[in-house]
């Protein structure tokens, strides 16, 4: 059952102000702490139909899992990576009686995903500091051991930092971290590599690394990458299609480096988000030229050409 707003948790430290989102596992709400902050709290979803039909042994490892899971993350601490305050139980009246469920509290990042941009293509000195930014931060979790499991624009927020727009990685899949059956269901087309959909194959990093190439790919080409169940058969229609296709200015190296991420299988992808990167160009303090026309460029280096002439002129004169 929904939690309705004016609903306190943790005794009165938080008040629920309403619902912010809900997927198949997870419900979101949007509350206020004492202080009147407002904050996030995220908690697997009681009225989940996929949680109810799973035995009563199993539910109850994936609410263990999940707290377990969440406790990692709320030590997990970077600049892009949305802040996790604390994790507590609250008891929580769902179909089969009263039960204590894993709330994890969260910052409240107050901006749109990307999955709400402002254009369906974006320029790509845009893209690239999204990728680092948003790698620099799966770099962190993946130090800690954590997988995010489920990046795509949905799950990336912007928000205003110093009059620039900076990426936030939000809403991670931790139901995905118990191997059950029912958790493995996939929704995210064309961002979840092959290996969540399969128990036979490994996870890693590099899950993670399909994940932001699939999603950089989508931010230049205004189109999900093709789904991977899909691109596996040899005769099946279905291929990946380069995102030079369809933006032809992309430069071959960040073409290719985009292509590797997006290997179908584990073994061929790239196996790490610092290598990753590596291969776009966009190291840790790389900052992308603007993706301005290349007549603009012509116009500076014009105006920088004269002003050293001049420069030169000046110099001659006082000699």
């Amino acid at each position: 059952m929904a939690w309705q707003q004016g609903t306190e948790l943790k005794g009165g430290a938080y008040t629920v102000e309403g619902l912010l989102g809900q997927g198949r596992f997870g419900i979101t709400y949007l509350a206020r702490d004492r202080t009147g902050d407002r904050v996030a709290i995220k908690m697997l979803n009681p009225d989940s139909t996929i949680l109810n039909q799973m035995n009563e042994e199993d539910r109850q490892a994936l609410v263990a899992k999940f707290y377990d899971e969440a406790v990692k993350l709320a030590q997990c601490k970077h600049r892009y990576i949305v802040g996790f305050r604390e994790v507590f139980q609250e008891s929580v009246r769902d179909l089969l009686g009263t039960r204590r469920y894993a709330c994890i509290v969260m910052d409240y990042v107050n901006g749109d995903d990307l999955s709400k941009r402002r254009s369906p293509q974006l320029p790509i000195g845009e893209v690239l500091r999204y990728g680092r930014q948003i790698g620099a931060a799966l770099i962190a979790m993946h130090q800690q051991g954590l997988l995010h499991r489920d990046v795509k624009p949905g799950n990336i927020v912007l928000r205003s930092h110093r009059g620039k727009m900076e990426a936030v990685l939000i809403d991670f899949g931790l139901a995905r971290s118990f191997d059950h059956p029912l958790t493995q269901q996939i929704t995210s087309n064309g961002f979840a590599p092959i290996e969540l959909y399969s128990h036979k194959l490994d996870r890693g990093p590099w899950t993670d690394v399909y994940g932001l190439a699939a999603t950089l790919y989508e931010l230049l080409t205004g189109r999900p990458p093709a789904d991977p169940l899909k691109c596996r058969d040899d005769d099946s229609p279905e291929k990946l299609m380069p995102p030079r296709y369809y933006v032809r200015h992309l430069s071959e190296r960040v073409n290719e480096a985009i292509v590797h991420g997006l290997a179908l299988m584990p073994g061929d992808r790239t196996p790490s988000i610092p290598q990753f990167l590596r291969e776009l160009g966009v190291g840790q303090w790389y900052v992308p030229f603007p993706n301005w026309d290349v007549n603009v460029w012509v116009q500076i280096g014009i105006m920088v050409a004269t002003f050293l002439a001049a420069v030169a002129t000046v110099i001659t004169l006082f000699k």
